[in-house]
């Protein structure tokens, strides 16, 4: 277990990363901690973040609250976003193994699965709120603003994860994975669906349920599925997910 070090009163500098709703500032070799930005509306993101930790418990795909200090937020220190790992292949103009994709899929999903079996809905579901471990396992992150128990949430996804016709302040089970389908999508090209179109033009194709091609992606079935809402919940895609596993004999 890790051990929460002692807060420090201020903090200066430069956060590691700033969101949304707050700052994170690093405390430790294994720990970091969040504060709420200035205004009400932060702060009450940053508190339906900490229910929604409490209530999900631990989970091995789901970034780990380690305590409480103040209106702030103690997590565990990961590596960095997944995005940041695909911006640094595609730099290189590579993409993920298969393996790492794959491995990566379903243990988001796991995650979403967890989730929303206990009335969560995370809404802004993307590789920029996907951490990486130290061991390059991905971890479902950033709940600020979310939705539980049915709240509308204070966040919404990105375009290129918003299909028109499901709604993002009543959030679902099909608009969760939709927008998972499109975060698989850019975890396997390192780009996100027609990243080259503006939110006008991204309306327009995916209301006509026009996607990019996936035919040729280790994952592109399932990509398709979550596309055109095919799949009731998460366990349905995590089956597809190992069944892809295990026909290209990847460990489980």
């Amino acid at each position: 277990m890790t051990e929460i070090p002692s807060i420090p009163k201020d903090f200066a500098g430069i956060p590691w990363s700033t969101g949304m709703s707050g700052a994170v500032f690093y405390v430790s070799k294994s720990t970091v901690i969040k504060k709420p930005l200035s205004d009400d509306l932060c702060k009450e993101q940053l508190n339906v973040e900490k229910r929604i930790y409490e209530r999900l418990g631990p989970h091995p795909c789901i970034t780990m609250l380690l305590g409480t200090h103040e209106d702030m937020l103690i997590l565990e220190r990961l590596q960095y976003p997944l995005r940041q790992r695909l911006l640094n292949l595609r730099k290189y103009q590579q993409r993920p193994a298969p393996r790492d994709a794959v491995r990566w899929a379903l243990q988001i999903a796991e995650a979403l699965q967890h989730i929303h079996s206990h009335g969560v809905k995370q809404v802004d579901i993307g590789t920029y709120n996907v951490m990486l471990d130290w061991e390059d396992n991905a971890k479902l992150s950033d709940f600020a603003g979310s939705s539980i128990d049915g709240s509308e949430p204070t966040v919404a996804p990105s375009a290129h994860s918003t299909h028109p016709r499901l709604s993002i302040t009543q959030p679902s089970i099909y608009s969760e994975l939709f927008a998972f389908g499109s975060l698989l999508y850019e975890a396997e090209t390192t780009y996100q669906a027609y990243h080259d179109k503006n939110d006008g033009e991204l309306e327009e194709l995916f209301e006509a349920d026009q996607y990019p091609e996936t035919s040729k992606l280790t994952l592109g079935e399932v990509i398709r599925k979550c596309w055109m809402t095919q799949y009731a919940d998460a366990s349905e895609l995590m089956m597809d997910i190992q069944l892809i596993q295990s026909r290209l004999g990847l460990p489980a």
